[in-house]
């Protein structure tokens, strides 16, 4: 199963990974032109670059180059033609994830009959997933024995990394069903999806964990708060409410980084993150390297919200 970090992300291991015989460390110019290879090969933007002059240019202003960090700005360079800022270069320190330790996780409060749910990023290794949907489902089940007539999910704080366990979290409000997809040139549409308490990625499971939580009142009415920290997958999580006709989006637009990210492990530690496809919503609807507009624009996004919410169903 092909795991993912940031939109999409999906962890790739390069051909000297899958051998148990010990990689040769290769030359500064073998490493460039392998990072080239990869941006050509998988990136979104490939048709926007002159490859052969873009490769002759990066080898030139490489030639003495000792280290293989000496080329990063070569490779940046190259980024830059892209014009995607979804697609990037983190060097081995960047890409190094946090421990389950120093991770957010989600909290929950309630009052007068609306529940706030705050979903922040999520990066970390498996514990850390575990003890974020551990959490995510604390929060839910606090709130939800309240019995509230709607909920606010705040995403205001949430700059992405793995969308799946926040989907796993908010499982009890998104709904059975498709919830959106991935979709790139030459590529079947990857779905993803709410079932068994957790979300899925085609006919994989996206978390190894399950969110046990079922909502006294299913299929409440949802605000979603989201600003310009909404980012990547926490794009991707708000995508994942829209379309939804009892959901409406309130505060600020968001930092527009709506694609799915391939990840490649470099041979020094570093990462190489290419954007192959866009999110989809679940109306089909595409979306891309530009902001999402909420429903309702709001310097209070929250007060917006909650007035909504009063209007709606059992609120109201």
């Amino acid at each position: 199963m092909r795991r993912a970090l940031a939109a999409i992300v999906v962890l790739a291991m390069l051909g000297a990974g899958l051998v148990a015989a010990q990689p040769s460390v290769p030359t500064p110019r073998t490493y460039l032109l392998g990072a080239l290879n990869l941006l050509r090969a998988h990136s979104i933007d490939r048709d926007r670059v002159d490859w052969p002059r873009a490769e002759a240019g990066a080898v030139r202003a490489a030639e003495g180059v000792p280290t293989l960090s000496g080329t990063y700005p070569m490779i940046r360079d190259v980024l830059a033609e892209l014009g995607n800022p979804h697609t990037k270069l983190l060097s081995p320190l960047q890409a190094r994830a946090p421990s389950a330790a120093t991770i957010k996780v989600p909290s929950s409060r309630a009052a007068d009959g609306i529940a706030v749910l705050e979903v922040p990023g999520f990066v970390a290794d498996p514990d850390g997933e575990r003890r974020y949907v551990a959490a995510g489902t604390a929060a839910l089940r606090a709130v939800e024995a309240r019995a509230p007539c709607g909920w606010i999910v705040d995403l205001r704080d949430n700059s992405g990394g793995n969308m799946w366990p926040m989907l796993t979290v908010l499982a009890p409000l998104l709904g059975d069903g498709i919830a959106g997809s991935f979709a790139g040139p030459g590529l079947a549409p990857s779905f993803w999806s709410i079932r068994d308490g957790r979300a899925w990625i085609g006919e994989h499971p996206g978390t190894e964990e399950v969110n046990p939580v079922r909502l006294t009142r299913p299929a409440p009415p949802v605000a979603v708060l989201t600003s310009r920290d909404t980012a990547s997958s926490g794009e991707a999580t708000l995508i994942a409410f829209r379309g939804l006709g009892r959901v409406a989006t309130f505060g600020g637009r968001t930092a527009g980084y709506a694609t799915g990210n391939e990840v490649f492990d470099l041979a020094d530690g570093a990462k190489l993150l290419v954007t192959t496809t866009v999110d989809v919503d679940r109306t089909g609807r595409p979306y891309g390297a530009w902001p999402i507009v909420p429903d309702f624009p709001a310097q209070d996004p929250e007060t917006a919200a909650g007035e909504w919410l009063r209007t709606r169903g059992g609120c109201a």
